[in-house]
């Protein structure tokens, strides 16, 4: 396995983890009712070490990202699933739903367009 192929998850979640917020990352999948509909399935949690930060004025204006959402930098090791649009993070009580996923080259993080649960209802 090359260093491109997830192995940076190690060595990133080693030396950046103990800097990092902790979170939690939960993803509550839709699944197929068998009627044409869809529900909730079961929820997945991971523990997660995360950053936040904001944008700049330019990015936000040319992105068209609302003031009040947020980037949150997760790292990816030994988290069991891949966020989605269907997924919520809290961190230090609060809870943002995700809005958009990146991948990193790297495979060590995901970034997290956050958006704050009261603004996303």
């Amino acid at each position: 396995m090359g260093l491109l192929d997830g192995d940076l998850q190690d060595v990133f979640g080693s030396v950046f983890g103990s800097l990092m917020l902790d979170g939690t990352l939960t993803k509550a999948p839709s699944v197929s009712d068998g009627k044409g509909g869809w529900t909730a399935g079961t929820p997945q949690t991971a523990a997660v070490k995360l950053m936040i930060e904001s944008y700049s004025e330019f990015y936000r204006a040319q992105a068209g990202i609302p003031d009040t959402d947020v980037k949150i930098i997760v790292l990816q090791k030994d988290v069991a699933f891949t966020p989605d649009t269907d997924s919520r993070i809290t961190v230090r009580g609060e809870e943002y739903s995700v809005v958009q996923v990146q991948q990193d080259p790297a495979q060590a993080s995901w970034t997290l367009q956050g958006r704050p649960v009261s603004a996303a209802d």
